[in-house]
């Protein structure tokens, strides 16, 4: 058996550790209670116990993840309206030898993307660490001491380049130990920011599907220690040798005959099932993407959502398909376009190509959802993959552009 899982920490540590965790249960049980009076017939006793004031409701937070440019035809920092997000995550940092890296180009990045703040001091602008694929997170939390030495680096980076938080994307933690040892990490990183007195965001991007997410996460550790959660309501469809058939990316809800596990890759699903788990509305940033996925039809006259697919399409990288290339396929003659009213996203269609995606409608409802929802707000993935040249004929980064609007209007 695992030994006691703190039994590795400093003396120092642990009661320091003590300490912040007893301030945090504390804050979280005192926000619970709401004002009451208790009056009885007659002349008694009146007991009541009081919330501190409440703060004043933020703004929904826009969380847009934005990737370092790979050339000088991608999206550079200066051209990013520093208005348009409240939160910036550069992605992706990775976590090698225990320490968190940055290659020279991504910290060139880093210090473009922070001067936004010159034109709007209220951006906040994170570092996003992980991404998909393996990212050194499973080596890194093994232990306290190795912990320590990320958060280290942590600390330094923060410090160093004025940023405003840490993003935590590790896609996934798999078994006990795993998700054990990732609670740990968060309830560390969050006691070194109380006990140094920053204001620091921690936030994490979790799973959409509700079996990866029990597998990888403690719902209360997640509730307790972080800042919010950039749910990754996205990739519930693309093609697999396991799944050989056309499917949406990011479908609001389910579509009608869908049961059992198909019936549970939507937005709406999975946001609900954040909140049944315990999450608390304010911690929640639902997934939208700027991106979409091809298919190639087995036959190109089934194109209905469910038909056979023999691979990815032709369009884009891996079938992973940005927006000013859905554009164009749209344009083009023969192009096809249809809604799925249940869904709440496009799709279209041409020859043997088939694509899954969103557009400012789709978005926009997505984001309306999250309002509705009285969630933290909506997150996008990512700038980077949004029209930012024009192609379209819309205006720069417009799906981004009509999250901001369906959740802020149209400045924040």
């Amino acid at each position: 058996m695992e030994k006691d899982i703190d039994s590795n920490l400093e003396e120092g540590d642990l009661v320091e550790l003590l300490k912040v965790e007893g301030r945090l249960v504390m804050h979280a049980r005192a926000l619970r209670w709401a004002a009451c009076l208790m009056v009885f017939v007659g002349a008694t006793l009146s007991f009541c116990l009081l919330m501190p004031p409440a703060r004043p409701a933020p703004k929904a937070a826009l969380v847009c993840y934005y990737n370092t440019p790979r050339d000088v035809r991608s999206l550079q920092p200066r051209d990013i309206p520093p208005y348009l997000c409240t939160h910036i995550n550069v992605a992706f940092a990775s976590v090698r030898n225990k320490t968190l890296h940055l290659d020279p180009p991504q910290l060139a990045t880093i210090r473009q993307v922070v001067l936004l703040r010159k034109s709007n001091p209220k951006l906040k602008v994170l570092v996003s660490v992980g991404g998909a694929g393996e990212n050194g997170f499973a080596d890194m939390v093994i232990n306290h001491a190795s912990r320590k030495q990320f958060i280290r680096s942590i600390k330094s980076l923060l410090h160093n380049y004025t940023l405003d938080g840490i993003d935590l994307d590790w896609e996934f933690p798999t078994g006990n130990r795993q998700r054990q040892h990732f609670s740990q990490l968060l309830r560390e990183i969050r006691m070194e920011f109380l006990r140094e007195k920053r204001d620091y965001l921690l936030t994490v991007a979790v799973a959409a599907e509700e079996t990866i997410a029990d597998a990888s996460y403690d719902y209360d550790q997640l509730n307790l220690y972080t800042d919010f959660l950039n749910v990754m309501t996205y990739d519930f469809h693309f093609y697999t040798k396991m799944t050989p058939f056309t499917g949406f990316n990011s479908p609001l809800y389910s579509e009608p005959g869908q049961r059992l596990f198909l019936s549970t890759l939507n937005v709406n699903y999975t946001m609900h099932m954040y909140l049944a788990k315990g999450l608390a509305p304010g911690k929640l940033v639902v997934g939208i993407p700027t991106y979409g996925h091809s298919f190639q039809l087995v036959n190109p006259g089934n194109t209905l959502p469910g038909s056979p697919a023999a691979g990815p399409g032709s369009l884009g990288t891996g079938g992973f398909v940005s927006y000013p290339d859905v554009c164009q396929f749209v344009k083009h003659p023969g192009g096809k376009q249809s809604r799925d009213a249940a869904a709440a996203v496009p799709y279209a269609h041409r020859g043997t190509e088939w694509l899954s995606y969103d557009d400012g409608e789709s978005v926009a409802k997505k984001a309306e959802f999250a309002a509705q929802l009285g969630l933290r707000g909506a997150m996008v993935y990512s700038l980077d993959s949004d029209d930012y040249s024009n192609v379209c004929g819309l205006k720069a980064l417009p799906l981004v552009s009509a999250v901001r609007r369906a959740l802020n209007g149209p400045l924040f």
